[in-house]
């Protein structure tokens, strides 16, 4: 797994150390915990971004301390997370579709509520999230309730 080594402004800002650490950790999860789920993201067989999706209940402190809810039940509530990593790749539409997908295959196992904490900074996730359903509690606390 690899991203360009152009900088990115949302991947690991700060560092490229970091993005390595990062790289690292998200490699060394794969199959080690069963309520992430990653994926790599290809167009037209070349590797493009990443996504991914978590169920809630195992992270309870942090949905505690960062989106101030309480998750009492397994497989009803998940975060994403999502990156084209490639440059030439924004602005074309797909982080929509990155987004529709995720969202879909939380529906399809039976979660209620989606969320995702993108930098407020970062309008063209913003727009994704909200071009997709999702409603802003406040800075950073993105929601989706499913029907």
């Amino acid at each position: 797994m690899g991203f360009s080594e152009r900088p990115h402004k949302w991947f690991c800002p700060n560092r490229a150390d970091e993005k390595e650490d990062w790289l690292k950790l998200a490699i060394s999860i794969n199959g080690k915990h069963n309520h992430v789920k990653q994926f790599i993201v290809y167009f037209d067989s070349i590797k493009i971004g990443y996504c991914l999706y978590l169920d809630a209940y195992f992270e309870q402190q942090f949905f505690q301390d960062n989106y101030d809810i309480t998750v009492d039940e397994e497989k009803s509530m998940y975060e994403i997370g999502y990156l084209i990593g490639e440059e030439d790749y924004l602005h074309k539409g797909l982080g929509k579709i990155i987004v529709k997908e995720l969202v879909e295959k939380i529906r399809e196992i039976g979660g209620k509520v989606v969320l995702a904490d993108p930098d407020e900074d970062n309008m063209s996730s913003i727009k994704v999230l909200l071009d997709n359903g999702f409603t802003k509690i406040k800075d950073g606390n993105y929601r989706k309730i499913l029907q």
